[in-house]
């Protein structure tokens, strides 16, 4: 299995090719330096803003988790892109993860 590193830079050519700049966090021993701990790179272009997470095929559903847990626990709409190497294919599959905040109704005040 390839590296993170090796997967993000991947990544980064691939967006920076379609007019993409990217940043990450960088890495520091014993310490996650991802953004929410759900989030490795940062993608702009233009108005567009892509949140994404680096995986491997074998840990798409455990990463899918923990973003979903992370998004409901703190009740946030936050998107959020799964790329996973599959390695056999040589190519990436692409997932977006995101969940829908349900509007509270107000309690009427008792007269």
């Amino acid at each position: 299995m390839p590296k993170e590193a090796v997967i993000r830079k991947k990544i980064i050519k691939i967006l920076e090719d379609q007019g993409y700049v990217c940043w990450y966090a960088p890495k520091v021993k014993f310490h996650e330096t991802d953004v929410f701990g759900i989030v490795d790179l940062l993608a702009l272009r233009g108005r567009q803003r892509k949140n994404i997470q680096l995986t491997t095929l074998p840990n798409l559903s455990a990463k899918r988790k923990k973003i979903t847990v992370f998004l409901e626990k703190h009740n946030v709409e936050f998107p959020v892109e799964i790329w996973a190497w599959n390695q056999k294919k040589k190519v990436f599959k692409k997932e977006r993860v995101d969940i829908k905040i349900k509007k509270r109704r107000k309690r009427k005040a008792k007269k």
